[in-house]
């Protein structure tokens, strides 16, 4: 009998989720649907109060202040709507069918009565979907490129991180951080439903894209140049990120992925001991600091040696051994749920939530080498690197809309989980040593972001209020980050602990945003033409505390030591009986400015004109005034408060001309100013080594903020529905630009990187953008009517001056700014088939990006400038991506298979040497790994859900 009870357990669980999945298709059953949409104007504002009638029928509805309205209708069944409203000429929509199992929205554009008369205009919905996203480019008040939904459904993509890469002059790196016009992501700022986001990264200003589901996206569009309203924080792009709050119909989305990385997948995976948690992406209280042990290093410090010993013992020893396993694929999975009620008065509740959960397991050995001038090694070390990732993120908006009123609650949480175990094995020819060394590093970042934001269209003037509050929290810790390093003198057949590279360290960082905004649109009419006015106001408001302890294992009394621990196991040495007077005693080495606390604040107010001088030419002027306030108080090594306090004004004005030449071409020019202004960590004091990239970190107190000069030239051809050409060119100008550079005080083998203002930098640069039907190429083809080809392409050329150590003078160092790559390939040819299946084969590369800022250049006997330590780059590498997708069971599933990283070239770190633009001889490797080609299968199930009367 016990031995048909697993088989009887099975069979009730395969006959319990048949009968789940069936219960759920017949919901998918319903006898009508609903259509979804939203009518703008051609500015891309919304119409509210927009009448949407059916013709032939007594069905009616009004748009809400954000221009949205829905419909239920029969399946299979043609209608025509009309849409009108006051001002604008009536649009007949002609051929409006709803089909089962496909998202039924579109977009209607209305047009001023100024423009074409009292006329119907009469369009089909295919045109009008195609013509909405063209307007979105072609009429935003600044240089901008954008991808929306309609078209982001057309794609396998699943994260906001793989739509991005289809926007022109955009790339990711690592799978998650945009670059923009080849900026790094300091001079890029995120949006996401009119909200500012903090950096989700603590150490470095930038926000993660890969937690946001692609199926929760509205639209994003990257703005290129800058308009009174938008933050003064960038220059590379401003990303907006725009999420759906009320759904065009109600829906379950269950979706599952299996990723298998060449690299690792089914290989040996080495790491110290799994806690039972870590697959959840937190620690189950192993690591934690002990609650016995001082809270301060001068409390430990004044202990009596036998007190120190008894409260080492507190550290857990068991946490060294090393535990196998085999790497498994990467999982994801996601749960999607969406639902719309019509309530009293045509009022609306939306609701829509997301979960997501990725774990991977990734192995890779990096190569490390550092030579002298005469080729000699100073090191060269192999990582065997053994990487355990945990991603779990939920987003969860409500709505509520009625008539002129629009009110929504919006969230994202994520947590991220990253073990990093390494063993390290190699040459240090400088300390005439070989190295066997350990580590587990450690990483648990969480990131929540909530808004509440409210649209309002007002009797007065036809003045419409939105106003947006939101908070969001940053949260990282490193609990226990433990290094063991062995060393034995070159020759010698015995290796030994090297207290100094042996450590354990703890940290906690939360960092805290308060957002504000509200602003004021008030429409006029000037010389006959409709005009617009918009002031507001905001403040961000920032909170910073970072507290950390660092120890390293010292000998307790060197005249004392049994030397023969010294040479016992990593998972051995520091066993409870090996703190002892004649063993291992803990010292407590944390210094004085390892703890921070910092509170910023910006304060600004902007006021906005939109003036259409002509029927062709449009002006977007005005200016915006900000109130930065950044304070961090810490203390230096003697033991005084270090406060660092800086209070600035800036005034930046913009200027946005479009000459409409026809409905098919524009001229646009650009001048505006903005700013990048330091993070915490980078003015904090607090020196940290990081023993996986090999190199330390400090902060310096004394930066400047940046302030840019921008002007940006663009031609665009809109020759058919659905493609677009342009091309244009950009100038920005930095003064005080922050980079991240060799300390003069590095040695050969331990280098120091910290931030510093150069003195000024140029950037010149141009973008070229196509997107082309290939049906041109046989006009009968079915196969290449549903083929796009697409592509962008970005030059750059920049210049950096810092000042001479001697004389004082900017001197050009003839290199970029630290972070840009002189050029950006986006290319890609896409198939779509609501029939067959669609494709889509993307191409990136970008070109060497100065990662590392080496020494400051000095001259030499003749009069050349010579660097003693040279730039690091990273060389480029062919990005080549393929993915295919098949809708199956009536549409509503969707199997995808994607190759990612075809080419597996190598991620390589190089010595410049040479000082030319491209890897040749005389250059020398860094740091060199293959990241492994991954094989993705995934499926997901739309249950479109019945209506609930």
């Amino acid at each position: 009998m016990r031995a048909n009870k697993p088989v009887t357990v099975r069979k009730k669980t395969l006959f319990l989720l048949s009968f789940l999945l069936i219960a759920l298709l017949k919901l998918s059953a319903q006898s009508s649907l609903r259509l979804s949409g939203k009518v703008i104007n051609s500015r891309n504002e919304a119409v509210p109060g927009a009448t949407i009638t059916v013709d032939g029928t007594n069905r009616k509805t009004a748009a809400d202040v954000e221009g949205r309205f829905t419909l239920q209708l029969e399946p299979g069944k043609k209608y025509t709507l009309k849409i009108s409203s006051a001002g604008y000429t009536t649009k007949s929509l002609e051929d409006v069918e709803l089909k089962s199992g496909e998202d039924n929205t579109l977009s209607v554009v209305l047009e001023s009565k100024s423009e074409l008369g009292e006329v119907v205009v009469r369009s089909s919905v295919r045109k009008e979907t195609t013509s909405a996203l063209i307007n979105l480019q072609r009429n935003n008040t600044a240089v901008s490129s954008g991808i929306a939904a309609d078209l982001i459904r057309r794609t396998p993509d699943r994260t906001t991180g793989e739509v991005l890469k289809r926007v022109s002059g955009a790339s990711i790196q690592d799978n998650k951080f945009v670059i923009v016009r080849g900026l790094s992501d300091r001079y890029n700022a995120a949006f996401i439903n009119n909200s500012q986001l903090p950096s989700s990264e603590p150490d470095r200003k930038a926000f993660s894209f890969d937690v946001i589901p692609a199926n929760m996206i509205d639209n994003i569009v990257i703005n290129k140049t800058a308009t009174p309203e938008l933050t003064g924080e960038f220059a590379g792009g401003l990303i907006q990120v725009q999420t759906k709050d009320v759904p065009t119909k109600d829906f379950l989305s269950i979706g599952f992925q299996l990723g298998f990385n060449l690299n690792s997948v089914f290989r040996d995976f080495t790491s110290n001991p799994r806690t039972s948690t870590d697959w959840l992406g937190w620690d189950n209280g192993t690591r934690k600091f002990p609650s016995a042990f001082p809270a301060t290093p001068q409390e430990y410090r004044a202990l009596p040696v036998d007190d120190q010993i008894s409260k080492s013992q507190l550290m857990r020893d068991d946490v060294y051994a090393q535990a196998n396993a085999t790497a498994r694929p990467a999982q994801t999975y996601n749960l999607a749920y969406g639902s719309t009620r019509i309530l009293k008065n045509d009022a609306k509740l939306g609701f829509i939530a997301s979960v997501i959960y990725r774990n991977t397991m990734l192995k890779y050995d990096v190569q490390r080498q550092l030579l002298q001038s005469d080729a000699t090694p100073i090191f060269q070390l192999t990582d065997n690197q053994n990487r355990y990732q945990t991603n779990i993120g939920a987003l969860v908006n409500i709505t509520y809309a009625q008539k002129n009123n629009k009110i929504s609650f919006k969230n994202i949480f994520n947590r991220f989980y990253d073990d990093n175990y390494f063993v390290r094995t190699g040459l240090n020819s400088n300390r005439n040593q070989d190295i066997n060394f350990y580590s587990s590093f450690l990483n648990q970042r969480s990131f929540y972001s909530g808004q509440f934001e409210g649209d309002h269209q007002l009797k007065l003037a036809k003045m419409k209020f939105r106003w947006n509050t939101g908070y969001s929290l940053v949260t990282r810790s490193q609990p226990d980050l433990r290094t063991q390093q062995y060393v034995r003198a070159i020759g010698s057949n015995k290796f030994e602990i090297d207290p100094d590279d042996t450590r354990r360290f703890w940290s906690d960082l939360q960092d805290h945003t308060i957002t504000a905004s509200g602003a004021l649109t008030l429409p006029f009419e000037l010389f006959g033409q409709k005009q617009q006015f918009k002031g507001g106001a905001s403040t961000i408001i920032r909170f910073r505390d970072f507290q950390s302890r660092i120890f390293r294992y010292v000998e307790t009394n060197q005249s004392n030591f049994n030397q023969e621990l010294a040479s016992l196991p990593y998972d051995q040495i520091f066993k409870k009986e090996n703190i002892s007077r004649t063993g291992f005693v803990l010292d407590d080495f944390t210094n004085n400015q390892d703890k921070y606390f910092g509170i910023s604040t910006i304060n600004s107010g902007f006021a906005m004109f939109d003036n259409k001088l002509s029927e062709k030419v449009r002006l977007v002027w005005g200016a915006r005034l900000e109130f930065f306030e950044q304070y961090l108080t810490t203390k230096n090594q003697e033991a005084k408060r270090v406060d660092v306090d800086q209070e600035t004004w800036d005034f930046l004005p913009s200027v946005n001309l479009t000459w409409s030449l026809n409905t098919k071409n524009n001229l646009r020019f650009s001048a505006f100013q903005t700013v990048a202004r330091p993070e915490f960590r980078e003015i904090a004091p607090f020196a940290f080594f990081d023993y996986e990239a090999n190199y330390g970190i400090v902060g310096n107190p004394d930066l400047k903020r940046t302030k840019i000069n921008n002007f940006d030239v663009r031609y665009e051809i809109y020759p058919a529905a659905g493609e677009t050409f342009s091309v244009g060119a950009f100038y920005k100008n930095f003064k005080n630009p922050i980079e991240f550079r060799l300390d003069p005080g590095s040695n050969a083998d331990r280098r120091q990187y910290f931030y510093q203002n150069a003195t000024d930098a140029n950037t010149y640069g141009a973008e070229l953008e196509f997107r082309k039907n290939l049906d041109f190429l046989n006009k009968g083809s079915k196969v290449l009517s549903n083929m796009t080809a697409f592509g962008n392409i970005t030059y750059l050329f920049s210049d950096v001056s810092f000042p001479d150590e001697t004389s004082g003078q900017p001197i050009n160092s003839n290199r970029p700014i630290q972070g840009q790559s002189p050029y950006l390939v986006n290319a890609g040819i896409q198939y779509t088939s609501d029939k067959l299946f669609s494709a889509t084969l993307l191409y990136n590369v970008i070109g060497p990006r100065l990662a590392l800022v080496g020494s400051t250049p000095t001259k030499d006997v003749n009069g050349e400038f010579q660097q003693e330590f040279p730039d690091i780059y990273e060389r480029p590498r062919n990005l080549l991506d393929f993915q295919l997708s098949r809708k199956i069971m009536e549409r509503r599933g969707e199997l995808k298979l994607s190759v990612s990283d075809i080419f597996n070239n190598s991620i390589t770190l190089y010595e410049n040497r040479s000082s030319g633009k491209a890897f040749n001889g005389e250059d020398r490797i860094f740091s060199s790994y293959k990241p492994g080609t991954t094989i993705t299968i995934g499926f997901t199930y739309d249950f479109e859900l019945k209506k609930r009367k």
